[in-house]
């Protein structure tokens, strides 16, 4: 969850709720009670996003849990279908990538840079799915050859 920027009591957010509301749109705020568990008022899209770090953290614990027989690479592909589309080695770098990030995540709860990895990783599966050729596969003509300006 992202660092608390506010602490209020529960009868300020009675009294003064457009500005504990302001509060809330700058980060998480803490409300403290008197009868109960403090809570944390934060915006419906952060909730969402550190929700969906979670589920992705989850899904690459669950893969990495499964019986040992079956390489980690294909066992990410059952959370992830779309890893087929990419090469053995692009593959291997995804694999070795998200397991970085997700544990350096996991060790500040941010899951920012692993959304934002999972996103670029699953947007180039979409453009090889979408007939992107890898520079090292293409066809390349001949050097160009230099020609003398004309208007010289």
């Amino acid at each position: 969850m992202a660092a608390i920027t506010r602490t209020i009591q529960s009868s300020e957010l009675s009294r003064h709720s457009r500005e504990v509301f302001e509060a809330a749109d700058q980060g998480p705020v803490l409300i403290t009670r008197r009868d109960g568990e403090a809570l944390v008022l934060t915006k419906a899209s952060q909730a969402n996003y550190e929700r969906k770090g979670l589920q992705l953290a989850a899904s690459l614990v669950a893969a990495s849990l499964a019986p040992d027989d079956v390489p980690f690479v294909e066992r990410l592909r059952g959370p992830f279908p779309w890893l087929a589309l990419l090469s053995s080695s692009d593959q291997d770098a995804f694999a070795q990538e998200v397991v970085s990030i997700a544990r350096a995540c996991a060790s500040i709860s941010q899951f920012d840079r692993l959304l934002l990895t999972l996103h670029s990783w699953k947007a180039t599966a979409e453009e090889v799915a979408a007939g992107y050729t890898p520079d090292d596969e293409l066809e390349w003509l001949e050097p160009v050859e230099a020609v003398a300006d004309p208007h010289a």
